[in-house]
């Protein structure tokens, strides 16, 4: 067994010990700096970790980016002025490297969580593998076209590292097969409402389309109102996320598969992490691969 994967079972592990009783800590206070709290998946993250915050007696600051790395910086360098002992963040883009810097001169630990951002300035990464994610539901979606089909890949955010990896995973799988054939690649910018009107003009633009893979479940959602509008029927349509509304489509039939994220536990974990580091309990991992699952009807 892995180091990664000891401490992620040490933490489990802590949790059920403790059933629901704190551990006696000097106060700490911590920030978390969310890109959105639009999107489901981050909506579960935040409530993670606001929630393992107040079971272990943490201080939190909770900021919501917007989606707007400019907000998101001023946010970070508010949450310096405020004397935090560990940040949280949960990158909007890259762009974040510098207020990231500027924390960690500061003396601030940084943990980041989903989203790596290209610093030696951060403390401990915890998500999910998105490259190893992005060849996953690659090759999931040419198994079930047999090798051969118009694909179209509905990015993320460009520069975001989520989107980034997938997208590295996924070309790597789909260049593979000469049968599949990438009609379209834009970007969603992981929303939406954004998604569907890219959708739109694909589908006007694309007479075959045989899969459309989404690199999450509000894009994937956005897909699937465009495709029944214009009265498409045999498309496979992919998410990732497992968003509640994403998973009832599943069941229905509409959408082909979603890839069950944990995006609660990672706010939870980060929480932990960020005790573990000031207590000195218990050394923290540079970084903590969590797993995933496909859904499928």
């Amino acid at each position: 067994m892995n180091r990664v994967s000891k401490k992620l079972l040490v933490f489990a592990a802590l949790l059920l010990l403790l059933g629901g009783e704190v551990i006696a800590q000097q106060k700490l206070v911590i920030g978390f700096s969310v890109s959105t709290q639009v999107n489901p998946f981050y909506v579960a993250m935040a409530d993670g970790v606001k929630e393992e915050a107040a079971r272990q007696g943490i201080e939190v600051y909770v900021l919501n980016a917007n989606d707007k790395l400019d907000k998101q910086i001023a946010d970070v360098e508010d949450l310096i002025q405020k004397k935090i002992q560990v940040l949280l963040i949960n990158a909007t883009h890259d762009g974040a490297v510098a207020v990231v810097e500027k924390a960690a001169k500061a003396g601030i630990p940084v943990i980041t969580l989903q989203r790596e951002i290209p610093t030696s300035m951060v403390i401990s990464h915890i998500g999910t593998d998105n490259v190893v994610i992005g060849r996953m539901g690659a090759q999931w979606i040419v198994d079930k076209l047999g090798g051969k089909g118009n694909v179209v890949v509905m990015e993320g955010i460009p520069g975001a590292d989520s989107s980034e990896s997938r997208k590295i995973g996924s070309a790597e799988v789909f260049k593979k097969y000469q049968g599949i054939k990438i009609v379209a690649q834009q970007s969603g910018q992981y929303d939406r409402a954004k998604a569907m009107n890219v959708m739109e003009n694909i589908l006007q633009a694309q007479p075959k389309i045989d899969a459309v893979y989404c690199f999450n479940d509000e894009m994937a959602m956005g897909v699937l109102a465009a495709v029944k509008a214009a009265g498409r029927t045999g498309i496979l349509i992919t998410g990732m996320d497992a968003n509640q509304d994403a998973v009832e489509a599943v069941k229905k039939g509409e959408l082909a598969m979603t890839i069950a994220l944990p995006p609660k536990d990672i706010g939870r974990l980060g929480v932990v992490y960020a005790k573990w580091l000031k207590t000195g309990e218990i050394s923290i991992p540079v970084k903590s691969v969590m797993p995933v699952q496909f859904i499928t009807p």
